[in-house]
């Protein structure tokens, strides 16, 4: 299993490129600049709008013949020049009052304000060159099968589903995901319930309609296709969720292990250390029969208590990283990462989730900072080499790990039900799940599906011991490892179905 790269992924060799292109055309801005206002004696800021026209004319130029060259693109290149200029100038509005406060607010030499001014705007202009004005005259169509039980044709990647990726053709999707904008407030086609969900920032902004008919179908904005993580964590999710729910299903929060056909849920509240647990088990595994690593965040159970995996990368830390001694990550990883987790750490989220109580648009944010700092995500194999997948098992145990004063507890049925029902919904909540999930409820004719979700997990859990290991230092491994390692299997069927997932399309 190899770490997902999306077609939209940024390119380092060509983010370099352009990099190196908005060097050489600072250079001519600054010269245009500095003979504009010294020379001509023009005011600065309207320096500053001559320099930007020359400079882009330079960049588009070297762009043209060398950073895009060989990419298939509709648009001839005097619609590309005037999308240049156009993004240029609109990068202008926001480096004007940038410029305007360092030199006329702080007393910064207006050479150094402009410089500033550039740095600020690098990244973001090349995302929308790279997307939108040398973007590949055709997109690729992403179709995924998680199991014969979903499936999913989308017009950007999603790359937490690609172990599910198929390239077979897929009719009729249980979920359409389509990348646009459309008017609010449109009326629903006859026998569909629409939900439009809107932070007022038009085409910059979070926006995205939701149709349920005889599937459901997705308009996402194009700012979701820039930030894959949140248009599948999002969006996606929240709405697989109670997909998989009116299929029969239910996607629990929790890691899996299994040992033979013997199934280990791992859960607990979000970012407790589940992920840290599961990679040292699996490092520091000493059984002769290997631990076989099902699903990491999300597991996919059925009534009868039979486990799917949902092998989504793992979004892990630099201590996570040092934990394991995971060599196989490339140095500009490691290099990065310190910064990556930090962004994306348990007190970032923390601190997201309590600004999402305001009135800010937050899954606009979120977008743009996981567009700018990808969160660090990898596949188990990366993190852990040779370790062996498994498709199913069968649910045998249910671990509860906390962070508390050392004590192992059994836990009686209804009390493991109502932790890890409670577990599951930590993990949801950042917007708009709230208005998904109250959308997705209404709009079910069978009743609550919470209620359903609910009485799936109970069945599931039906026989399944439950033992609550609390851990005041984090130290849940070796103890999880001994019940992974030494139990006697509860519940057993036929053996498990190991490799990676290769579903073939079907009808959703």
């Amino acid at each position: 299993m190899q770490k997902s790269s999306p077609s939209l992924a940024v390119s380092p060799v060509r983010f370099f490129q352009f990099a190196l292109v908005g060097a050489s055309g600072i250079v001519v801005n600054a010269l245009i600049l500095g003979l504009a206002t010294e020379r001509l004696g023009i005011y600065y800021l309207w320096s500053t709008v001559l320099a930007t026209v020359g400079s882009t004319l330079w960049n588009f130029s070297l762009s043209e013949v060398w950073v895009f060259r060989g990419r298939r693109n509709s648009m001839g290149w005097a619609k590309r020049l005037l999308l240049f200029f156009l993004m240029n100038n609109a990068a202008l509005i926001v480096r004007g009052p940038i410029i305007w406060v360092l030199t006329s607010g702080f007393n910064v030499h207006y050479q150094v304000s402009n410089l500033i001014s550039i740095g600020v705007m690098t990244v973001v202009r090349y995302l929308f060159a790279n997307q939108w004005i040398w973007s590949e005259a055709a997109r690729d169509t992403y179709r995924y099968n998680i199991h014969d039980i979903v499936t999913i044709v989308s017009e950007s990647a999603l790359p937490e589903l690609e172990p599910f990726r198929t390239t077979q053709l897929v009719e009729r999707p249980s979920l359409l995901v389509r990348i646009g904008l459309a008017p609010l407030g449109q009326p629903a086609p006859p026998g569909v319930r629409r939900l439009d969900y809107d932070e007022g920032l038009g085409p910059l902004g979070f926006r995205a309609r939701i149709d349920i008919g005889d599937h459901v179908e997705v308009l996402a904005s194009p700012l979701l296709r820039w930030s894959p993580h949140v248009l599948y964590t999002n969006l996606v999710e929240p709405i697989l969720r109670w997909i998989l729910v009116e299929k029969g299903y239910a996607l629990i929060h929790g890691a899996c292990l299994a040992i033979d056909n013997r199934a280990y849920l791992i859960t607990a509240k979000t970012d407790t250390g589940k992920t840290t647990t599961l990679l040292q088990i699996l490092h520091n595994q000493t059984s002769d029969t290997a631990v076989a690593f099902i699903s990491d965040d999300l597991t996919v159970v059925s009534p009868e208590g039979r486990v799917h995996n949902y092998p989504k990368p793992l979004t892990i830390s630099a201590h996570t990283v040092r934990a394991i001694n995971a060599t196989s990550l490339a140095w500009h990883e490691r290099l990065f990462l310190p910064f990556q987790s930090r962004i994306h750490s348990r007190n970032g989220r923390r601190f997201a989730h309590w600004l999402a109580h305001s009135q800010l648009p937050m899954a606009t944010i979120n977008a743009y900072t996981q567009c700018l700092v990808p969160p660090p995500k990898y596949f188990v194999q990366q993190l852990v080499p040779g370790t062996q997948l498994a498709c199913e098992a069968q649910l045998t145990r249910m671990l509860v790990i906390e962070r508390a004063d050392d004590v192992d507890i059994s836990l009686p049925p209804d009390e493991a039900l109502e932790t890890l029902m409670r577990n599951c919904a930590d993990a949801y909540g950042f917007p708009p799940y709230a208005a998904i999930e109250s959308f997705l409820s209404q709009s079910h004719v069978n009743g609550e599906l919470s209620a359903m979700e609910r009485a799936i997990v109970a069945s599931a859990l039906r026989g399944v011991p439950t033992t609550l290991i609390r851990r005041r230092h984090g130290d849940w491994w070796p103890q999880v490892l001994a019940h992974v390692e030494g139990s006697t299997p509860d519940r057993l069927d036929a053996a498990p179905a190991l490799a990676r997932p290769t579903p073939s399309a079907v009808a959703g």
